[in-house]
């Protein structure tokens, strides 16, 4: 080799061999070096090459699949610092660009400060900025308990549309087989590592990546078919220990309650030898609506792990979650050296200015101000919206109705004038005091009717509740019949009635309420009962009965065994169980006590539930048994009914039918029941055109026995539903479903009838 003169640096390597480098310098005449390389001791791996068509990444599943029970029982215990962050912020949907069309700044009106305009822009922007921060304790201890304390909380905004997971009901822990997301998923998930996995997914080694002196396995997860209990994305395998590195998963749009889009992302991090644990998580969601788009971001950042604690015994049990006290009371220094992750600047201008106007707010300059203009009285609250005045100090509100609103309609006699007002006032540890009342005449009778009705809510944290209510009104004999009926005036009587009630759970899940009501009942025969009503229905003729008295007493007592809850500092939030809830309750007329002439005794006994049946979707059954053990002196008014099916439309099936031709009574023993499953697309999930219509489907069914003339009457039904947005946080559920129907006195007999249902925002579920 022919060098120019110089000084070389030369290195020379071999498999095999030890590496040597030294330095050369070459002058004019010919240099001749002999190099010999010493043989190597390090022992190379046997490299074995096999030709497979089926892709490694099924294999590296596999591996993980097998080792998935030690990473879930490797630690049987620990505790860990969390710091959430929850964003959700709003924008209108983009459309397609437009010859001459203008951005925002083309809104700005030239005759104002432009600048001005810009920053009130921009701050009602920020505003439209829901936040929360918390930090929290996490307690674990294998396999399923877990309680988090937490000890501080800010909320920006409103929280409705945001993601805070509740760690008992939201693990997120894909080495379980199906992972439950309660609130989020209709139905749990299938892990992509799951036993059966291989049935639901398919694998694709995208990448071996080096990591840190780690081999780390990229493996993108297909869904075999399209479902809404599954998920797509990518999964990271660390090599030989055969553990999750990190995931990014999507899951599909149709298995969603609120969301268009959620997505998860998972780090783990190794806190000591091969004990992997999640150091970050992240999820993304977004719902379109009202033509705008709502996403949101929620993050967890995990620290200061402590493994293999031991709790003092009962530490875990049905409390699952509570705040502390002084959690709401947190300052921004304490946040700005909590905080471990950095705010963004839409999240510091938010804080920045929330917090300014928070200043505002609490301050007695403003308050009285405010009140100031919501007390002022004008044409529109007289007319339309009603009038309003409102304490701020005391947190307390009246309200009057407004002139339009004095003109009321009744089933029997039709018009009625008067007013109506309601008090409110919020007391310290949300104790609350709720009061109105009514007073109103009838034009075609002239006779005068009203009502007071008071509530107070005195323990919030058991659910303590005393109340009462004092009139003279029209009452409905069986307020709970088909729709049809309640038209009719021989489901009416006049009523004035004094009644008191008491309510608490003495212990969790155990509820306790009573009420006694002392009533003179009185026929309406006397009073001209029509109305315009007669025009269109037929209303019947009143029921004719002599007027008496009724002092009667209900007591019910429910109990829900392992019911989970949330403690906050001066309340509690139920979060339900896994078990069933059961009911007696008794009611009872009694006899000569305040000269009332009833003398009877009933009592029921109900279970109920709500099962969670994995992929398979989900069920609700009631069952209820009953008599009246007492008749003596038994009113019609007080029997025993049995509701009347409407026509076209289905009522909830968990407690009524759907064929019954007409309303029963009985006074003797009495069996029902009645079930519904949604399958929540596990029927038609293989079905691609169907899937893409988001039709779901239902079924169910309900008997009764009434032992008078042993009379029975069974019903299976089974239909399709399909959901709708209604807004950001409501959705409409519009079901169809046919039913077949028997009686033991009856032939055989079907129709078709459809129902409505909107979702109940704060339990996240449905009706039924």
């Amino acid at each position: 080799m022919l060098l120019n003169a110089g000084i070389y640096h030369i290195a020379i390597s071999c498999i095999g061999y030890e590496s040597q480098a030294f330095v050369v310098t070459v002058a004019d005449g010919e240099l001749v070096k002999n190099i010999k390389l010493q043989t190597s001791s390090t022992q190379l791996n046997e490299l074995v090459v096999r030709a497979s068509r089926r892709d490694p990444a099924f294999e590296i599943i596999q591996s993980v699949i097998d080792n998935k029970e030690k990473h879930l029982t490797q630690v049987k215990s620990y505790k860990t610092n969390i710091y959430l962050r929850a964003l959700e912020q709003s924008d209108k949907k983009k459309k397609p660009a437009q010859q001459g069309s203008f951005d925002e700044t083309s809104k700005i009106d030239p005759t104002k400060d432009p600048l001005e305009q810009t920053r009130k822009q921009e701050e009602a922007r920020l505003l439209q900025i829901n936040l929360v921060e918390m930090q929290l304790t996490l307690n674990y201890q294998y396999p399923d308990d877990y309680k988090e304390e937490r000890t501080a909380y800010k909320l920006y905004g409103s929280k409705a549309g945001l993601f805070i997971p509740v760690f008992s009901q939201a693990d997120f822990n894909f080495y379980h087989n199906l992972v439950d997301m309660k609130g989020i998923s209709e139905i749990p998930l299938i892990s992509p590592v799951s036993r059966t996995a291989i049935l639901s997914y398919k694998y694709k080694l995208e990448a071996v990546l080096k990591e840190n002196e780690r081999v780390v396995y990229k493996i993108k997860v297909i869904p075999r078919k399209s479902g809404d209990a599954t998920v797509n994305g990518y999964l990271f395998v660390n090599d030989s220990t055969w553990n999750i590195n990190r995931l990014e998963f999507t899951i599909e749009k149709g298995g969603l309650k609120f969301y268009d889009l959620f997505t998860i992302k998972q780090n783990y991090e190794e806190i000591s030898k091969d004990w992997w644990i999640p150091n970050r998580q992240e999820f993304t969601y977004e719902t379109k609506a009202s033509g705008r788009i709502f996403k949101g971001k929620t993050i967890l950042a995990y620290s200061n792990y402590e493994k293999d604690v031991l709790f003092p015994p009962r530490f875990f049990g049905n409390e699952v979650s509570v705040i502390t006290k002084d959690a709401y009371k947190k300052d921004s220094s304490y946040w700005n050296q909590a905080r471990p992750e950095v705010l963004s600047a839409d999240e510091k201008k938010l804080i920045a200015i929330r917090d300014s106007i928070e200043a505002v707010r609490n301050s007695k300059r403003y308050i009285d101000s405010l009140n100031a203009k919501f007390n002022k009285v004008t044409l529109g609250e007289v007319l339309y919206h009603g009038v309003g005045f409102r304490n701020g100090d005391k947190k307390s509100a009246v309200n009057i109705a407004s002139l339009l609103s004095l003109v009321d309609f009744a089933v029997v006699g039709g018009f009625r004038l008067g007013p109506y007002a309601n008090y409110f006032r919020r007391y310290e540890n949300d104790r609350t005091l709720w009061v109105n009342g009514s007073v109103n005449v009838g034009l075609k009778n002239k006779d005068f009717q009203g009502n007071i009705n008071a509530w107070w809510r005195h323990d919030p944290y058991h659910l303590g509740d005393i109340g009462g209510i004092v009139g003279r009104s029209f009452y409905t004999i069986y307020p709970f019949d088909a729709y049809l009926n309640q038209l009719k005036i021989a489901n009416y009587i006049l009523h004035e009635h004094a009644d008191i009630f008491y309510s608490r759970e003495l212990f969790n899940g155990f509820y306790v309420r009573s009420q006694l009501g002392l009533a003179n009942r009185k026929s309406i025969d006397s009073l001209n009962a029509t109305s315009i009503i007669d025009e269109i229905y037929d209303q019947g003729d009143p029921l004719i009965f002599k007027d008496y008295q009724a002092f009667i007493t209900n007591t019910t007592i429910s109990y829900t065994p392992a019911q989970q809850y949330m403690t906050e500092p001066t309340r509690k939030i139920v979060l339900g169980s896994k078990y069933p809830t059961f009911v007696f309750n008794h009611k009872k007329g009694w006899n000569s006590i305040f000269g009332s002439d009833v003398d009877f005794d009933f009592i029921e006994f109900t279970i109920r539930q709500n099962l969670l049946l994995g992929t398979l979707g989900d069920s609700r059954y009631t069952l209820q048994a009953g008599r009246f053990v007492n008749t003596k002196n038994l009113p019609f008014v007080d029997i025993k009914r049995f509701r009347q099916s409407d026509p076209f439309l289905y009522s909830d099936p968990l407690h009524s039918f759907q064929l019954l031709d007409t309303s029963l009574t009985t006074n003797n023993w009495f069996l029902e029941a009645h079930y519904i499953h949604h399958f929540n697309g596990a029927m038609i999930n293989n079905i691609p055109l169907i899937k893409k219509t988001k039709i779901r489907t239902v079924a169910g069914a309900g008997a009764m026995w009434i032992k008078d003339s042993n009379y029975r009457h069974q019903e299976i039904f089974a239909g399709l539903e399909r959901i709708f947005k209604i807004g950001p946080r409501r959705r409409l559920r519009l079901g169809v479903y046919g039913i077949l129907g028997q009686s033991n006195n009856l032939a055989p007999t079907s129709d078709f009838k459809i129902s409505f249902d909107i979702i109940d925002t704060w339990k996240l579920d449905w009706s039924y």
